[in-house]
Formats: C-alpha cells, sequence, structure tokens
C-alpha cells in the first residue's frame, strides 16, 4: 500500500504540473464562476433552469476532457521520461502502478467535480434567493426545476399490430384500383417501413375539434401530492420554427363506479367495475404557445386514480386556424410527482457524472498504457465518437436503400461493445425537474461500467504488464 500511495501522488503531482491540465482547470473556473451568474432564460422558470443546464453541462464537458488528457497523460510521461524503467525494477508490479495511476487521476477529477458542483448548487440557491421573483415564479421553480419528480409515461399503443393492419389496407387500395403489389425483399420493406412511419405520425396528431386520449399506468394509489401534467405541442409540423399561439382544452378522467344490475356499491366496488368521466381543467379552450413546455397541476383530493392505478387524460385542439397539433412521445404529456428533493436529485446527477470520469479515465489509462499519447488520445476519442454516431444511425425513424440498412446493422453491432456518451447525458432531466432514479444509476454501473468497461481495462492492463519497455527509445 505504500507504493501505490507513493505513487497516487506522484501523479496528482505530474497533473498538476501539465500545462493542458492547468489551462482545463482555469477554464473549469471560469464555467464555475461566470455561467450560473450571467446565463439565463426569458422566464423565471427558464431563467434558472437555462442557468443549472448550461453550468453542469460545461463543468461535465470539462472534466470529461481533463480525464482523458491526464489518464493519457499519466500513462506516457513515465514512459517517454523514462522514469518508469526505474520503478518497475523495484518490487512493485506493473498492476500496481496501473491501478494507482488511474486512482490519481479519479480522485483529481472527482474532487474537482465535487467543489465544482457544490459551487454551482449554491450560486443556483443564492441567485432563486436573492433574484426579485413573484411568489407564482419562485412556487413554479420549485415544482417545475428545484425538485425530483418521477416520471409517468403514457402507454404507447401496439405500432406493430397497426402497422400490419394498415400495410392490409394499403395492399387491399391497391388491388381495389387494379395496381401490381412489389412482392421483392426490398419493396416489402419499404412498404412497411413507410406504413410505420404513417402510424406513428397519426398516433402523435391531433385533428382540429378531435378529442386524444392517453392512458397513464403504475400510478400509486395513495396519492398525497399533486401531480404535474407536463407537455409540449407543435401546430401544423414538428419543428421549432414558425411557432404560434393556439388553443386547446384538457380533460381529466375521474372514475365513478358503474350500476350494475342486482348490484349493490360494494359489489361494484370488489369488481372494480367503474367508468371514467372526463371533466375539463378550464372553462373555456386556453391559448398557449406551441413548441414550449407546458404544465398543469393535478390536485389529489380530485381522486383521479382509477382501482388499476391508471390515470387517463385527455385534450380536444381548438387551433383558430384549424391546423393540426402534434406531440412528440418523448416530449410528453407525462405526469410527474415529487418523490425527493433538489439536492437528492442533484447528488444523483453529480453520481453519475462521476461514473462516466470513471470509464473515461479507466480507458485513457488502457489505451496510454500501451500507445504513445497522441495515439491513444486518438483511439480513446475514435471510441467514443463510433458510439454516439450508433446511437444517432439506430435512433434513425426512416431507412432509404441498402446503404442505410448496412449502417443500422453495423451500428448495433457496435453498440454491443462500444459505450455511447449520450447514456450518461441527463442533464436535462435534472434540470427539468425529473427524477433521476437509482435504478438507472445502477443499470449505468452493471451494463457499461462492468459489462462493458471493466472487461476493456483489464486488456489494457495486460497489455501494460506485457509492454516491452526497452523498445521505447525517445530521442
Amino acid at each position: 500500500m505504500r507504493a501505490f500511495g507513493a505513487i497516487v501522488k506522484l501523479t496528482y503531482r505530474h497533473a498538476i504540473r501539465s500545462h493542458i491540465f492547468q489551462l482545463l482547470a482555469g477554464l473549469l473556473v471560469f464555467c464555475v464562476l461566470f455561467i450560473p451568474t450571467t446565463v439565463g432564460g426569458g422566464t423565471a422558470s427558464e431563467f434558472i433552469k437555462v442557468s443549472l443546464l448550461y453550468s453542469f453541462w460545461a463543468v461535465s464537458i470539462v472534466l470529461a476532457l481533463s480525464s482523458i488528457w491526464l489518464g493519457c497523460f499519466a500513462m506516457t510521461h513515465d514512459v517517454d521520461s523514462y522514469q518508469l524503467h526505474m520503478v518497475v525494477c523495484k518490487p512493485v508490479s506493473r498492476t500496481t502502478i496501473w491501478l494507482a495511476k488511474w486512482t490519481g487521476v479519479n480522485l483529481i477529477n472527482i474532487v474537482l467535480l465535487i467543489f465544482s458542483t457544490l459551487a454551482i448548487y449554491c450560486i443556483i440557491q443564492y441567485r432563486f434567493s436573492t433574484e426579485d421573483f413573484t411568489p407564482e415564479e419562485r412556487n413554479k421553480i420549485r415544482n417545475e426545476v428545484m425538485t425530483g419528480r418521477r416520471v409517468f409515461m403514457p402507454k404507447k399503443p401496439d405500432y406493430n399490430a397497426l402497422t400490419r393492419q394498415n400495410i392490409r389496407n394499403k395492399i387491399e387500395r391497391l388491388k381495389a384500383q387494379g395496381a401490381q403489389v412489389d412482392t421483392s425483399a426490398a419493396g416489402q420493406e419499404k412498404i412497411y417501413n413507410e406504413a410505420r412511419m404513417e402510424v406513428v405520425s397519426q398516433d402523435s396528431e391531433v385533428k382540429p375539434g378531435i378529442r386524444k386520449t392517453w392512458v397513464f399506468e403504475n400510478l400509486p394509489s395513495n396519492l398525497q401530492k399533486p401531480i404535474f401534467l407536463r407537455y409540449r405541442t407543435y401546430v401544423s409540423k414538428v419543428s421549432s420554427e414558425d411557432q404560434r399561439m393556439t388553443r386547446m382544452l384538457w380533460f381529466i378522467g375521474i372514475p365513478q363506479l358503474s350500476a350494475q344490475a342486482n348490484d349493490n356499491v360494494f359489489t361494484n366496488q370488489k369488481k372494480a367495475a367503474y367508468d371514467i368521466m372526463l371533466y375539463p381543467l378550464a372553462q373555456n379552450p386556453e391559448q398557449l404557445m406551441s413548441g414550449q413546455f407546458h404544465e398543469k397541476m393535478l390536485r389529489p383530493d380530485w381522486k383521479m386514480v382509477t382501482p388499476d392505478n391508471t390515470i387517463v387524460v385527455a385534450t380536444v385542439n381548438f387551433d383558430d386556424a384549424k391546423a393540426t397539433q402534434f406531440f412528440q412521445p418523448k416530449d410528453g404529456p407525462k405526469l410527474l410527482i415529487e418523490v425527493c428533493g433538489f439536492f437528492g436529485n442533484y447528488a444523483k446527477a453529480v453520481l453519475i457524472i462521476i461514473l462516466e470520469l470513471l470509464i473515461l479515465s479507466g480507458f485513457a489509462c488502457a489505451f496510454g498504457g500501451c500507445m504513445s499519447m497522441p495515439t491513444a488520445i486518438f483511439v480513446e476519442v475514435a471510441y467514443l465518437l463510433f458510439g454516439s454516431f450508433s446511437v444517432y444511425m439506430t435512433n434513425q425513424s426512416y431507412l432509404n436503400g441498402a446503404a442505410d440498412q448496412i449502417g443500422l446493422f453495423v451500428a448495433k453491432l457496435l453498440l454491443i461493445v462500444v459505450i455511447p456518451l449520450q447514456a450518461f447525458e441527463h442533464t436535462n432531466a435534472l434540470a427539468g425537474g425529473e427524477l433521476i432514479e437509482w435504478s438507472l444509476i445502477w443499470n449505468l454501473f452493471w451494463y457499461y461500467f462492468l459489462c462493458r468497461a471493466v472487461p476493456l481495462l483489464l486488456l489494457g492492463i495486460y497489455f501494460y504488464r506485457r509492454r516491452e519497455l526497452g523498445l521505447v527509445i525517445r530521442k
């Protein structure tokens, strides 16, 4: 343990002397002090949300770069300067050296992360307490940003069954018109993709004057806190451009026991026989800005949770221009229930960043232990880019041609071994007051750290142990 601690201290000293690390540390201080105090949005809630979002995102990016640089620097500096040659001749294994350097790099970055995020948290709290917000605005910030709310998404329809039915109807129409149906593999695949896109598009749109209903499952039966209905609608097209004011009216479903012949109220309640009665949340259609998030509070004393723990909400499109409204699946509508405070949710987001830094620094040490520094940095950046591009490719809803199909197949293969950085990006959830679940953190730890990162780290240690230091010659 004495040798392990000594190598950790040496790693720390070498990192502090690195000019690139000093530059990144200075940039980190700038992000912590400048962004939270100057950046803000339009409304009061956006003012705090944007400040938190940008500052937390900037700190995570800077420390990710620091992890990559320091990991490669720590593993290659001692080799290039021939200092490692003097260490390995002592009774210290290379595994101990590798683990000590990885620990030293992580200690630096984790300490910087904790101090940075604590500073951001204090600055956000200070701005919240000192800004001239109205009581309504402060209450909105507490409910929408500075909280941790569990998210419930609506039940999705069976897109596959609807797609098959859509294809059958399309084929029947073509045959009725006397048109030929393309029975080749490529033609059938094209028909399926077009039919599925049509089904998904129809499910996300609300025609003028038409009621759209969503069902949310697995809600708590003993509801004590208010539920917030969060949504964002688009008008005419799903795009942030050219959005305008529109009108809509929301309804909440209240379960009522249905009367059955020869049955009393207690029998009906035991059978869970009930009807859903929709009640409007406003007297008239409300005007709102499309393309922006909006929230409505649903009071627990409304008794909206059904006996099978579901909630039904609906909306009617009252757009003045009779235009179609669109709801993206990721934008809601969704239900949110407060579970924990802002600090607890904030600490979980910091824990996810720590896990990300552990993986990035581990990869840097693995590549730096068997490659030169420029090559190690290039390989790790390429590894991360492969993961990001693979996620982008697999999320494409429409594929056209054999090239796209081959790209999708390669992307799925890459996602078996690479780690996409998008999996650790939950800053938007934090800034939106959405709860970061412990199950999410465990899945990230198990699926990405233990199952994917650890085997690569062990492989890096193996190559580091097998590396012939006598072949390293720097002129």
